[in-house]
Order: structure tokens, then sequence, then C-alpha cells
């Protein structure tokens, strides 16, 4: 792992307490008759994705650098 996929799984991990918390709530205050649920719902799937993303940076495998043909010239 290099260290930009180490910095994007601790970022990752530490961003789920916040969407987390969002979306518990947003859940909760849903079935008021403010629109406060939807707005916290909002924020989580926002935050939440962030994190989905910041997790496929930290486990994607990296691709192998390219062989040179054999008959190429340099």
């Amino acid at each position: 792992m290099s260290g930009g996929q180490i910095a994007a799984l601790i970022f990752a991990i530490i961003l789920l307490l916040p969407g987390g918390c969002f979306l518990v709530f947003g859940v909760g205050f849903a079935t008021d008759s403010d629109s406060i649920g939807m707005l916290m719902l909002l924020i989580a799937a926002a935050i939440l994705g962030l994190a989905a993303f910041l997790f496929w940076i930290a486990f994607r495998r990296r691709q192998a650098p390219r062989q040179p043909r054999g008959d190429a010239q340099p």
C-alpha cells in the first residue's frame, strides 16, 4: 500500500462516524413535518459517498508498469 492509499483509508474510516450519525438522525427526523430529516439524509449520502470513494481508492489495485516490447527500437 502506498502512503496515499493509507491516508485515504484513514480518512474514510473517520468519515464513517459523522455520516452514520447524520443517517441515523435523518431517518429519525424523517417522520417529522419539517424538512430537516431529508436535509440530514442528503448530507449523510454525500458524506458516506465520499467515504465509499476513499475506500475504493484505498483498496484498488495498482496497475503493473508496461513492459516494452523486444522488437521496439529505443
